[in-house]
């Protein structure tokens, strides 16, 4: 395997800046194959294990619950403390790892998150589980972003948009596996051991992750920020000129209606909609993993199907979405492996919203990518947040499927934002 030149420019006002997407030289040195794809493979690991904490939330959210003391609008208030903590660490997580480096980063993020989940574990009160978000939603943030940016820098540029498929597909399969186990073992084991085990992963994935290497050449020509604020006003300004590209809004309005409904499906409500259908708890978990099995599958189908014009299939995934949505909240009578089916053709049609991320690279340039791709998945991961905050306000004086109907509304009101999105979206 060849390795590409780093494609970085000399700021006038800092030091030089890489662009892992930029234009890409061929050199005659070869790596290792094994290079790449170990560095892929640990950064992917971290999603996995990202993932597979968020989403056994939805798994053990009531054994807190019941343990702790709380009521349905804690837990959507611990679940929307933890996204906006992730979303607004995402602003900076992308221009730290163009910065600074997945070898220095994502150790150290890991390390993060194998704290919170400690603190997690060991709460024993409301205070505490919302303190334990802010390193818990911290050392996420460099997750799904951190394996994209590692696809960028080790493989070709032209397959950012399938890489971050592929990244989405390994960790929507492994919440599903995750919750498939995790409802089998909390049976057996208290929420707060399952819990600790999934910090001392971490803690021992952070280590592994301590051998990952920075493509050749990077070490002289970046490192950590040798002037904060100048540093700071750099991300502060590259944020708002990609947030004002033509179209830039309306991806990530689009992008945030239609992953943040699938968030707050996956991550909270979904088992709580089958219970409310008189289905027993066990197997309304399962049914209720079945939309992360579905976006395994959606995020490299739409992907696959984008080509040139991303825009049509992303219309027809958050359509999908809604009608799908429509059926779940209709009420009568329905067995579980209907309600199953359903929501895996939700988590498919949700799978298009990881096109979002491919046109936001697109609208934004190479050259702000890791810019781009933050603000999409920190756009997700608020709105998100709010998705599963807001429903539990309703739902002790109108039921679980009152209460959701927010959500299909809020699907709707997106659908007008396609008017500004490009058909073809390019760097302007």
């Amino acid at each position: 395997m060849r390795w590409r030149a780093l494609a970085w420019r000399s700021d006038s006002d800092g030091p030089p800046c890489f662009h892992p997407l930029g234009s890409m030289l061929m050199h005659t040195r070869v790596l290792s194959a094994c290079h790449p794809w170990f560095n892929w493979a640990l950064s992917v690991c971290f999603v996995v294990l990202v993932f597979g904490f968020q989403t056994g939330y939805a798994i053990t959210n009531s054994d807190i619950a019941h343990s702790l003391g709380l009521n349905m609008a804690d837990i959507g208030l611990v679940g929307f403390a933890y996204t906006w903590c992730f979303a607004i660490s995402q602003l900076i997580s992308g221009a730290l790892l163009d910065r600074v480096g997945v070898r220095r980063l994502l150790p150290f993020a890991c390390a993060l998150l194998a704290f919170g989940a400690t603190l997690v574990a060991s709460a024993n009160s409301l205070t505490a589980l919302l303190m334990a978000q802010l390193p818990l939603g911290l050392g996420a943030s460099f997750a799904f972003i951190g394996a994209g940016f590692v696809g960028g820098v080790w493989f070709a540029p032209e397959r950012y948009g399938a890489m971050f498929a592929w990244v989405q597909f390994v960790a929507s399969i492994a919440a599903f596996l995750s919750q498939i186990t995790i409802t089998q073992s909390i049976v057996t084991w208290p929420w707060s051991t399952l819990i600790y085990s999934l910090a001392a992963v971490a803690l021992c994935l952070a280590v592994t992750m301590l051998l990952m290497r920075d493509p050749p050449g990077w070490n002289s020509n970046h490192g950590w920020p040798h002037r904060p604020q100048l540093f700071a006003r750099q991300v502060v300004c590259d944020l708002i000129n990609v947030a004002r590209k033509p179209g830039m809004l309306s991806n990530l309005f689009i992008g945030a209606a239609s992953f943040g409904a699938m968030l707050a499906l996956g991550v909270v409500w979904a088992p709580r909609l089958v219970e409310a259908y008189g289905i027993a708890q066990q197997p309304a978990r399962i049914a209720g993993a079945c939309c992360w099995l579905g976006m395994a599958f959606g995020a490299p189908l739409f992907a696959r199907c984008a080509g040139r014009n991303p825009k049509r299939p992303l219309l027809i995934g958050v359509l999908l979405q809604l009608v799908v949505l429509v059926l779940l909240l209709q009420g009568g009578r329905i067995s579980v492996v209907p309600l199953a089916l359903l929501l895996f053709i939700f988590g498919l049609a949700a799978g298009a919203s990881m096109l979002c991320f491919s046109i936001a690279c697109m609208l934004a340039g190479p050259d702000k990518a890791g810019i781009a791709s933050a603000l999409v998945n920190g756009s997700q991961f608020v709105t998100g947040g709010l998705m599963m905050m807001m429903p539990a306000r309703w739902v002790e004086s109108g039921g679980v499927l009152l209460a959701l109907t927010g959500l299909p509304l809020f699907l709707l009101l997106v659908i007008p934002a396609f008017i500004w999105l490009p058909a073809h979206p390019q760097h302007s």
